[in-house]
């Protein structure tokens, strides 16, 4: 027999035969062609492993896997229902249908991927999904009128029914909108169920889908219209439950389960109705709350809201109503309710977000159990600087007026005698990029030990200066400043004979080199004072250097304004000033000229000033630079 015969199909003539019985004579004729580099019997012949198709041009074994044929083959096992089943099982038996491959009905092999979610008719399964609306689409629709293929669904639906929604040309096809994912099933089983007139079946296509709208002046002008027959203005009550089904409405979608159209409605009460009090938003699948931190803003007296038979899936999504002193709330038919067996922690957790809540679900809650406190807390006044002892004041001030007089000045090599042999000192900024290249902190960055952006341990122990030497060498790399001794606020926390802490905060105009241009920074310095020799040093320093807001570059430097309290009620404690002692006539009127210039106030006022202070000149400025900022010195002191 020769091998190289061909049947009609291109294949080997009698191939099962040809390999069968004499096989190992058949495999030496055939050699014996070959004409292949290796030669010789076929196990000369060195096989090259490859992922070719196992199925040759011709042939009949064509075994490619691919990834359709496998999806195809586990849904139509998957679709075969039960009556299907036993009655291959029983064809088995009697040798007849095994399905493909030969073997039976055995189900999905175990370990093969799952099979899509498929319904009766091999059609995927609908999900409801957040929305909740089905876009339904009526193959070739365009050729039947609406009122034909309503009637048509209407009846083959029957007992149910339902409202189309938006119903539109959509080229050939006609496509309209359902709100009821069982109302979406059973269109999708009428598919091919129903005769048309021209002797077709009627095709139908259902899925997930939001209707689209474009939100105009046009469109929130007919919501407004809309919105004034559900406002009850006795009781300041509007209803927008089941909104988009508005008669006023139908033919354009205002679902307000979308953000952009609850907005859009938010934005027409706070206009025309901001003193609303109760809110029913029932029944319409609004499922996202993040967009409604708005509301306690515009809508600050809403006491009543109702989210009934909506997609709220959990307590924590009404955070931003928390704002709201809601007295009644609505939540049944919402997912949240689902999560607790236990209704009295439900009852809790909702309490927790609104503690004036009073009734629940329509039910009356009992009175919590509580403190009788005040609902406002005042806050006490605010302070310019704080003095946990005021006897330390004094000794504050002189230390910080001398070592910002030397930080100031051309030459901060004295700022040795101001630290301790062993301090420690760290240098911290914030890097912004919304800056403008003159603004941005590009002296201080190469020093930064801002622990959150210098993860290098390395890099965070060179930057960490210790010793008084490395400390106020650079402290004289970075550039020159002009401190503004008004903006300064001083913190004193701690302050014993051998130990003060202190954090002192204020303004400063850094001078860029070779340049006039002079830019506002902002610092805080936290330092640790210890007693040293007949004075005090730094032995830890922090310090940050932050870009000024536009407020405060507006008043650095500034004149004072034209209102405050009397100068005789400034807290000035009487320190003895050894400039004092001795000063003559001329020396005071002098200082009085001076603190006039720099003050703005009159000469009479300057003159109390400098008395309630001892004539000690740099302290009658720090005083008035802080009554000056709480605004406590009276328009007459400015009046020249």
């Amino acid at each position: 027999m020769n091998p190289n015969r061909l049947g009609k199909r291109g294949g080997i003539k009698n191939f099962g035969q040809w390999r069968g019985g004499n096989n190992q004579n058949n495999r030496g004729q055939h050699n014996e062609h070959d004409d292949r580099k290796g030669g010789g019997g076929v196990t000369d012949i060195k096989r090259r492993v490859t992922f070719k198709n196992a199925g040759g041009r011709g042939g009949r074994g064509n075994n490619r896997l691919s990834t359709e044929r496998i999806r195809a083959q586990l849904e139509a096992d998957e679709e075969m229902g039960g009556d299907i089943i036993s009655e291959m099982q029983q064809g088995g038996k009697q040798g007849g249908y095994k399905g493909r491959g030969g073997r039976g009905m055995r189900g999905r092999r175990s370990g093969s991927p799952p099979p899509r979610f498929m319904g009766a008719q091999g059609r995927k399964k609908l999900q409801a999904g957040t929305s909740g609306w089905f876009q339904v689409t009526i193959s070739h629709g365009s050729k039947y009128e609406k009122a034909f293929v309503i009637q048509s669904l209407l009846e083959r639906l029957s007992p149910l029914l339902f409202i189309p929604y938006y119903y539109r040309m959509d080229g050939k096809d006609s496509v309209f909108f359902v709100d009821d994912i069982k109302i979406a099933e059973k269109l999708q089983e009428a598919s091919r169920q129903i005769s048309t007139p021209n002797g077709f079946k009627m095709v139908i296509y259902v899925r997930s889908g939001i209707p689209q709208v474009q939100i105009d002046d046009s469109l929130k002008l007919r919501m407004k219209n809309a919105m004034i027959k559900r406002y009850h203005a006795p009781n300041k009550a509007l209803d927008l439950s089941q909104f988009h089904a508005d008669p006023d409405l139908l033919d354009v979608f205002v679902g307000l389960f979308r953000p952009t159209i609850m907005m859009a409605v938010i934005d027409i009460i706070a206009e025309n109705i901001p003193e609303l009090v109760a809110l029913n938003l029932n029944n319409n699948k609004i499922h996202l709350l993040d967009h409604f931190k708005c509301v306690p803003t515009k809508l600050p007296n809403l006491a009543v809201l109702y989210l009934a038979n909506n997609r709220v899936q959990n307590v924590s999504s009404l955070e931003p109503f928390r704002g709201l002193a809601i007295v009644e709330l609505d939540l049944t038919g919402n997912p949240l309710k689902e999560r607790y067996r236990d209704l009295s922690m439900y009852t809790s957790d909702v309490r927790n977000k609104f503690p004036k809540l009073m009734r629940l679900d329509g039910v009356d809650l009992p009175k919590q159990i509580g403190f009788d406190i005040e609902d406002q807390k005042n806050l006490p006044p605010a302070k310019a600087s704080f003095l946990c002892n005021s006897g330390g004041a004094d000794i504050v001030r002189q230390f910080l007026e001398q070592y910002f007089m030397i930080y100031d000045s051309d030459n901060r090599q004295p700022l040795l005698n101001a630290y301790h042999e062993h301090a420690m000192f760290s240098l911290t900024t914030a890097y912004s990029q919304q800056v403008n290249n003159t603004q941005r902190l590009y002296p201080y960055i190469s020093y930064n030990r801002n622990l959150l952006r210098t993860r290098d341990n390395e890099q965070r122990l060179k930057h960490l200066k210790v010793g008084r030497l490395p400390i106020v060498s650079l402290l004289s790399e970075l550039p020159a400043t002009h401190h503004d001794p008004q903006s300064f606020g001083v913190d004193l926390t701690l302050f014993t004979e051998k130990l003060i802490m202190l954090t002192v905060t204020g303004l400063f105009k850094e001078k860029k080199s070779g340049s006039s241009v002079e830019v506002v920074r902002s610092f805080q310095r936290s330092l640790v004072i210890v007693p040293c020799g007949g004075g005090f040093c730094i032995k830890n320093e922090l310090m940050h250097i932050n870009v000024a807001t536009n407020r405060q570059e507006k008043s650095i430097f500034n004149a004072p304004p034209a209102n405050a309290a009397p100068i005789q009620q400034m807290p000035v404690t009487p320190v003895a000033n050894p400039l004092g002692a001795g000063m003559n006539d001329d020396t005071k009127q002098n200082m009085i000229l001076a603190m006039s210039n720099q003050s703005g106030m009159n000469m009479e006022w300057s003159r109390k000033c400098l008395e309630e202070t001892n004539w000690d000149f740099d302290r009658a400025g720090f005083i008035f630079g802080e009554l000056n900022k709480q605004n406590k010195i009276p328009a007459e002191a400015f009046v020249k």
